[in-house]
């Protein structure tokens, strides 16, 4: 029989490897275990009594999260025998504050009292999104309009008319059996140079063209084939009218600031955004610039969930699939592998995946909802040939 004599310092190297693979089966702690750490790391570090505690919520934790961390850790506290009051009778202040940085959470305590202060400092895994597993209620399809070299913004049709918004122009065609084939170009004027990435948008009719640029709009129509465009930063619409936005003029996102139905609100910048209506619920998603998308129910007073696995884009889409209203996400942008798009439902605050992912030739440059509601507008670049696909979304009912 063959024997084999591992070295001391082998068998130490392959115990050590066996314990980290261990530690990264564990999962990682709930944010209740994990506010409950930090109130005794707090406790650790000697907290005065009567103390008065107030908490910051700088990493937009969602209100239910915030809620239950908060009485997490003042449970920790009372367990302790710490008597918590207002600030004017306290011995001593305590304030938390919940932030953040690109990989994790972190939270910040600081102690005051009689002019001394000390600081206890906890990183905090974020939290994972998870999707419940259960057969896709519909099925995206795709078809590609047209395909060119220029930069398509967005686009609008029917059966008749195209209407492609390019940087410095709306292309008009007509369909010619089955083909579209050029009939007009607008021009579009502007005073200031076009930021870098630029967005835009067209809403409207071939009768009735609006058309939206950083701090430009324009208004027209392709018959008579007329154009006109003036400085502006008007709000631009969302989707079919219930949630419009103000534009950065210098940057290829949205300020924050809202208009129409939530007029004088404001929610972090954002990318994109929808909102959809489902039996008595209003659900309101912005992608922010910080790579998190931000779900609001009814109102917009704070975020119920965030998802970090996201890519910018998304629009609603009303279907007779499932719950009746389906969100259609970009994947996070990856350099190694194209976008897809897929379909998510909500379950509670829980998103579900209502189809399979749907691959697109290259980075997603545009989502937005048609007019019917009932179709989306897509723009995609190739990562093969660097065309500028416009195509059209449509979804159908899995038996």
């Amino acid at each position: 029989m063959l024997k084999t004599t591992l070295k001391p310092g082998i068998c130490m190297s392959l115990l050590l490897l066996f314990l980290g693979g261990m530690r990264a089966q564990q999962p990682a702690p709930s944010l209740g275990e994990s506010a409950s750490e930090f109130a005794q790391e707090i406790l650790s570090r000697g907290l005065p009594a009567p103390v008065s505690v107030t908490f910051e919520n700088l990493a937009n934790l969602p209100a239910d999260d915030l809620r239950n961390i908060k009485d997490a850790i003042l449970g920790r506290f009372r367990g302790a025998g710490i008597r918590i009051t207002k600030a004017e009778s306290a011995a001593a202040e305590l304030q938390i504050t919940f932030s953040e940085d690109l990989q994790e959470l972190v939270w910040v305590a600081s102690v005051r009292q009689n002019g001394s202060s000390h600081v206890v400092i906890k990183n905090v895994p974020r939290p994972q999104q998870t999707s419940a597993v259960r057969t896709p209620a519909l099925t995206l399809q795709k078809n590609v309009l047209m395909a060119q070299g220029t930069p398509i913004l967005d686009f609008l049709h029917d059966d008749k008319t195209l209407l492609v918004l390019e940087p410095d122009e709306i292309s008009v065609y007509t369909s010619d059996s089955g083909r579209w084939k050029p009939a007009a170009v607008l021009g579009i004027g502007h005073n200031s140079a076009w930021p870098r990435d630029l967005r835009g948008r067209i809403t409207g009719n071939a009768k009735q063209i609006t058309a939206f640029l950083p701090g430009t709009l324009c208004t027209g129509s392709a018959s008579p084939p007329q154009l006109q465009c003036r400085t502006n930063e008007d709000p631009w619409p969302l989707d079919s009218g219930q949630l419009s936005a103000f534009f950065a003029p210098s940057r290829n996102f949205f300020t924050g600031a809202l208009a129409g139905h939530d007029g004088g609100t404001s929610v972090p910048a954002f990318f994109s955004a929808a909102t959809w209506q489902s039996n008595e619920t209003r659900r309101t998603l912005f992608t922010g610039n910080d790579g998190r998308a931000r779900l609001y129910l009814n109102n917009l007073t704070a975020p119920v969930a965030t998802f970090n696995d996201w890519g910018s884009d998304v629009a609603a889409i009303h279907t007779n699939c499932g719950s009746g209203w389906q969100l259609l996400v970009s994947s996070v942008a990856n350099s190694m592998r194209p976008d897809n798009i897929q379909a998510m439902e909500f379950v509670n605050r829980e998103a579900v995946a209502a189809s399979a992912p749907l691959e697109m030739p290259g980075p997603v440059r545009a989502l937005w909802p048609a007019s019917n509601g009932q179709t989306l507008n897509g723009v995609a670049q190739s990562a093969t040939t660097g065309k500028y696909e416009a195509f059209i979304l449509t979804a159908s009912c899995n038996q």
